[in-house]
């Protein structure tokens, strides 16, 4: 029995001796997937985010406002009429029939188009229509009144409003299908400022015909007309940028700034406002803007309050020498009441050489009391965004 254990234990032991070596070399190579595919070279195509016609009917001698908002693309252009605007708009039409307009927006070859078609209607048959066709100031007001319906207009009432408050009424003798007469507020004695003293705030001037709406018209809705008269407001960017608050993805910025400045800088020169990003990818830099006043001999900052008929205006473009990169985006916001900052549409800015206008309409905003902000953001690029801001301020048209 021991002879037969040792035998055993023998056999055993040279198993293990032989398997022992083999076991050492075994490897688990795990399966190779596909390689990854190497990184896009192309540009980024024309992308048409909006482009609509507001209203899209209208009735003859009736305008409607288109609007648009493009990305990625170096010139854009409306047909007919209109031709080469700016990445972000809105414009007035008149067209005498249904038009159709098409938007081409193209970069490095590519090219994307979008078509609204505005549909003229002509007035309904059988019932008058009348239209303000014109206002000015000459002692007392004069207007132009037109019936441009199917039928004469009876006798009417006019009214004319000082900042939407009723002033005066005007008794309208009956107009012919067709017909257009001056007419005029003689009644009403209205003195503007003194000379060489400059309301603010231009005051609003609205004649409505037919104000009683004792005539059945074939549109109810285009009776007033209306115009501002005086300087009216104005804010320059650039007389407030010292004024300003600054910042960058770096924090805040302290004025005056030094351009050098890989954290971002603002600075002024005659008319244009500079603005350079922080010097990283996808850097930033703002300014948040508002009303300059004195109280007890110190210089504070409060909201604007924004004027009716009021726009953002200025030309942005790189100042020379600015290295051929991605360019950057622009735009104007202001700080709601929860303090974010709401951005009006971007506008993509690139190294050609040119300034683009950059506009924004805030006639919706009328009454409201904001702080402005400016907004640069850059690309991939990290360096050399030159930004200008030429001529940047709100006006009242």
């Amino acid at each position: 029995m021991k002879k037969y254990k040792w035998y055993l234990t023998l056999l055993i032991l040279s198993l293990v001796v032989l398997i022992s070596p083999a076991a050492g070399c075994i490897t688990i190579t795990a399966p190779e997937g596909p390689a990854p595919p190497p990184p896009s070279t192309e540009a980024a195509q024309p992308a048409i985010n909006s482009f609509a016609a507001t209203p899209e009917t209208i009735s003859s001698g009736q305008s409607a406002t288109l609007s648009w908002d493009v990305s990625n693309a170096t010139t854009v252009t409306i047909q007919p009429a209109i031709g080469s605007v700016s990445p972000s708009g809105a414009e007035q039409v008149l067209p005498a029939t249904t038009t159709t307009y098409t938007l081409t927006a193209t970069n490095e070859g590519e090219s994307a188009t979008s078509s609204v078609t505005v549909t003229v209607t002509s007035a309904a048959a059988g019932k008058p229509d009348l239209v303000v066709t014109d206002i000015w100031f000459s002692a007392i007001f004069y207007y132009k009144l037109k019936n441009q319906g199917a039928v004469d207009a009876e006798g009417s009432q006019s009214y004319i409003y000082i900042n939407d408050y009723k002033e005066a009424s005007d008794y309208v003798q009956p107009l012919a299908a067709g017909e257009e007469r001056t007419e005029s507020f003689s009644n009403f004695k209205w003195s503007p400022a003194p000379s060489g003293m400059v309301s603010k705030i231009a005051i609003n001037i609205k004649i409505c015909a037919d104000a009683d709406n004792a005539i059945a018209e074939s549109d109810e809705d285009n009776n007033c007309g209306s115009m501002n008269y005086g300087a009216g407001f104005s804010y320059s960017f650039v007389d407030n940028a010292h004024l300003a608050t600054w910042r960058s993805g770096a924090g805040k910025l302290k004025w005056p700034m030094v351009s050098s400045s890989s954290k971002g800088a603002a600075f002024v020169h005659t008319d244009t406002l500079y603005t350079y990003p922080e010097q990283v990818k996808n850097g930033w830099i703002q300014g948040t803007f508002g009303e300059v006043y004195s109280k007890y001999g110190e210089t504070r900052i409060r909201e604007i309050e924004i004027p009716r008929d009021a726009k953002f205006t200025a030309r942005v473009g790189f100042k020379d020498g600015a290295a051929a990169t991605d360019g950057v985006r622009v735009a104007l916001g202001y700080v709601d009441n929860a303090g974010s900052v709401v951005l009006f549409p971007k506008m993509d800015v690139y190294y050609d050489g040119e300034l683009h206008p950059y506009e924004v309409d805030l006639s919706d905003m009328a009454g409201e009391k904001v702080y402005f902000v400016l907004k640069v953001e850059a690309g991939e690029s990290g360096e050399q965004d030159w930004l200008m801001w030429v001529e940047p301020k709100i006006i009242q048209e």
